[in-house]
């Protein structure tokens, strides 16, 4: 079992390190976003696409391990949590294990605080983008036979100032 809780403790470090790099990439992205820039913003994506495809194999490991050892300590699959088999398994293991999830836990929470950020500053942009395409199709469809501009009814277009 020892074996087992090792394997356990060395996929969850990796994941931290992966979730913490994941925060930095994150942060590196919403500059991405303020300024605009589409080719760093494609690659970006592609960096982060990668760092998904890891964590889904960490994932799959960590589950994997933590129903080896949940087996192992007579736990339904429903009871399996990494709180629970911390409860199960010897002190130097259990701390770790809970001081890991604790700070497993921290790192997600900070990755949704910064990934909700840059989905408001994506959408921003697109209310912005969308106000400027309402503007321009105005402007193109409404000319008179004289070359002049009718007068166009306004769309009700928003852009914020805190974009």
């Amino acid at each position: 079992m020892e074996e087992k809780i090792s394997a356990l403790m060395a996929v969850m470090r990796e994941e931290i390190g992966l979730y913490r790099d994941l925060i930095a990439h994150a942060r590196k992205k919403t500059a991405l976003l303020v300024r605009g820039s589409l080719d760093a913003l494609m690659e970006s994506n592609k960096v982060e696409e990668a760092f998904n495809s890891r964590l889904r194999v960490l994932e799959n490991d960590l589950k994997r391990l933590c129903s080896e050892i949940g087996q192992l300590l007579n736990l339904s699959r429903e009871e399996i949590t990494l709180l629970r088999l911390a409860d199960g398994v010897k002190s130097p293991y259990a701390d770790e294990i809970r001081s890991q999830s604790t700070l497993f836990k921290n790192l997600v929470e900070q990755l949704k605080q910064v990934n909700r950020r840059n989905i408001r500053l994506l959408e921003s942009s697109l209310q912005y983008s969308r106000g400027l395409l309402d503007f321009i199709a105005n402007a193109t469809g409404s000319y008179e036979d004289s070359g002049l501009l009718k007068p166009c009814t306004p769309h009700q277009t928003r852009i914020s100032s805190k974009a």
